[in-house]
């Protein structure tokens, strides 16, 4: 099965926003009160058209016999020193769908190491990303890429 990843286009944009569905749907279910479920508002078409506008932000589109399988949308991130800190560049994942019909056939490796590619081309090799503590299929495979925890994130749920 031969994998193609390659930079989206505003062509591929109802394509990318279907795909979304499927890890949009998984986190509306364990965090409502966070995540709206999928639908025609969620990150529809012209919102990956926007995003595909912006400076430093990029999605790679895979394929697989030409027909779209996963995304991954990230950002490269550029922080000045400051006074407490060192100067911070990375490539973040805000995003990163694959198919259930293409699960554990290499998409999202793929798509992984794309976005290393990406950062490295632009000077960049860190690598970063938030991923809930719910999702363990998720920070599983993470690692398996080779990511670490570096911080925890936490928050009051009972707090309104």
């Amino acid at each position: 099965m031969p994998i193609a990843i390659r930079r989206a286009t505003d062509e591929d944009s109802a394509a990318i926003s279907a795909l979304n569905a499927d890890v949009q749907g998984l986190h509306a279910e364990r965090l409502p009160q966070r995540f709206k479920p999928p639908g025609p508002g969620v990150f529809p078409p012209e919102e990956v058209r926007a995003v595909l506008a912006k400076p430093d932000h990029h999605v790679l589109l895979a394929t697989v016999d030409g027909t779209p399988a996963g995304y991954i949308y990230v950002e490269l991130l550029r922080r000045p020193d400051a006074s407490a800190t060192h100067a911070l560049a990375m490539t973040y994942i805000h995003h990163i769908s694959v198919s259930p019909r293409y699960r554990r056939q290499g998409v999202g490796r793929a798509l992984v190491a794309g976005a290393r590619a990406l950062g490295r081309n632009h000077g960049i090799g860190l690598l970063g990303l938030d991923v809930w503590s719910f999702n363990k299929p998720a920070r599983a495979f993470f690692r398996r890429c080779g990511l670490t925890v570096y911080s925890e994130r936490m928050w009051d749920l009972e707090a309104k």
